[in-house]
């Protein structure tokens, strides 16, 4: 399992820069277990699918609002010169506030499909 992490700033849904205090990604992938009586009382295992999601928090954005359960291009800046992408479910969008604060919001989404890493330079 990977996780990545960025404090940039920003985040890109759907053509709508938004900005954010951290984001977190996790790329996992399955082991699928193949152990058959052969394999003398040892697992064996292959490659299965992989997958990503994660959330990011700043910013309340009504863009996000208004994409919330379809597919929208997301991109998630690691620095100024490189992001990760892909299409992504924004599936949750939690608000809060103290009595003393300031309003947060945390967005949560699923990846569908690929994600790949960019460097603009």
């Amino acid at each position: 399992m990977a996780e990545l992490s960025g404090h940039t700033g920003k985040v890109d849904i759907a053509g709508t820069v938004v900005d954010i205090k951290s984001w977190t990604c996790d790329y996992v992938g399955e082991a699928l277990e193949t152990t058959d009586f052969g394999d003398s009382g040892h697992r064996t295992y292959i490659a299965g699918l992989d997958g990503w999601g994660g959330s990011f928090e700043g910013s309340f954005a009504q863009e996000a609002m208004e994409v919330m359960g379809t597919i929208a291009s997301l991109k998630l800046y690691v620095s100024t010169s490189k992001y990760i992408s892909g299409a992504a479910v924004l599936t949750g969008i939690h608000l809060g506030t103290p009595v003393d604060g300031i309003v947060t919001v945390s967005y949560d989404f699923q990846g569908n499909g690929e994600l790949t890493l960019t460097n603009l330079v």
